[in-house]
């Protein structure tokens, strides 16, 4: 056989394996990504808590992508308050001194206002102007690479997932189109069934083993609240209470926590399981210490021998406070208040949020 021809046959065989060879690493990667729909759909079937679905999603991407790094971010429909979904030892430089995202970048804002175009990519994202704010991080983890969905929830917030690769490392990008198409098709879907879920709970207000509110219920009968105090020129509070057991949450745990809450406030007041492990309460109240009042009884409350065998409590909660009218809707409430509560670093105890600072008691507010 002459040389030539030779040659151009080992040619056509070495190209041969190397197409089958990625044909079955597809192939792995397909079945990879959708070896567990049928869990994921009975689980969004089934109406899990959102922060359930939203962390099961958040390991199916970090497994499904073992060389690139998931940056999960939510931001509001005016693209003007943007947060971190997860913290770890990776993002926490973008993090200021509270705990919040420093700057944003200009290309990211641009991709989370536009909607019609729900995925993008970007490369050379170092050298890229759009990215500059956020150049010493990519820097520090070599990112040259940037691939992001975005998903808006009923209520108009933006969920967005930044998956940022380096290049040695890059995936294919008919392969990447697949991870962000399934990623956003599981959102929708949980957030189509959370719509669901608010119209057939309207006339279910509150959880028949808990007596807790749901938090639709929630939502709209502190709406009302809000209503009336702007109306009366009254102020009310809003604490957010993340239970800090890392144990299943389960009603026979969560009874005594939710009869401990009700006795701290007053009939009227309200307190909701408002996600997994989140409960919220809220007060009408007259002077700023009254919801430190309400945060210190109910802690000395849970801190009681009688409920040394609660291993739900005796883990202990942190307390997030804010106030209105300093925010004057329940989105930003309980942002601000959430950001207390996570300003304690998993600690028990309670934490007043006021004008974007962190505050151990109402009489620091006003100290120079």
């Amino acid at each position: 056989m002459p040389i030539d021809s030779s040659n151009s046959l080992l040619k056509e065989q070495q190209d041969l394996r190397s197409r089958v060879a990625y044909l079955e690493k597809e192939r792995d990667f397909i079945k990879n990504l959708y070896s567990d729909m049928p869990q994921t759909l009975q689980v969004i079937a089934k109406g899990s808590l959102l922060s359930t679905s939203l962390n099961r999603f958040k390991d199916k991407m970090q497994t499904q992508l073992p060389n690139a790094y998931c940056l999960f971010i939510i931001c509001d429909k005016e693209c003007l308050q943007w947060r971190l979904q997860y913290t770890d030892s990776v993002n926490d430089q973008l993090l200021n001194s509270n705990s919040q995202l420093s700057t944003v970048p200009q290309a990211l804002i641009t991709f989370a206002a536009s909607p019609s175009c729900p995925k993008r990519h970007d490369i050379d994202i170092q050298n890229e102007s759009g990215w500059k704010n956020w150049l010493p991080f990519l820097k520090e983890h070599a990112f040259s690479d940037v691939s992001m969905v975005s998903v808006s929830d009923c209520d108009g917030s933006i969920y967005l997932m930044l998956v940022l690769q380096r290049e040695e490392a890059r995936l294919e990008s008919e392969l990447m189109e697949l991870v962000l198409d399934s990623y956003a098709a599981w959102l929708s879907a949980l957030f189509e069934r959370e719509k669901a879920d608010y119209l057939l709970l309207e006339d279910s207000h509150r959880d028949p083993t808990t007596g807790l509110l749901r938090r639709y219920s929630f939502d709209n009968s502190f709406g009302i609240v809000l209503k009336d105090s702007r109306r009366h020129f009254q102020r009310a509070a809003l604490l957010s209470l993340r239970l800090l057991s890392s144990s299943k949450v389960n009603d026979v745990d969560l009874k005594p926590l939710a009869d401990a809450m009700r006795e701290t406030v007053r009939d009227n007041d309200l307190i909701a399981h408002y996600d997994e492990r989140e409960l919220v309460m809220g007060i009408r109240i007259q002077h700023l210490e009254d919801a430190e009042i309400v945060a210190k009884k109910l802690l000395k409350s849970l801190g009681s021998a009688k409920f040394s065998g609660n291993g739900l409590i005796r883990e202990g909660v942190s307390i997030g406070i804010s106030f209105y009218p300093e925010h004057s809707s329940l989105e930003t409430l309980h942002q601000a208040a959430l950001f207390a509560a996570n300003s304690l670093l998993n600690t028990s105890g309670y934490r007043l949020e006021f004008h974007g600072e962190c505050y151990e008691s109402s009489a620091d507010f006003y100290t120079l």
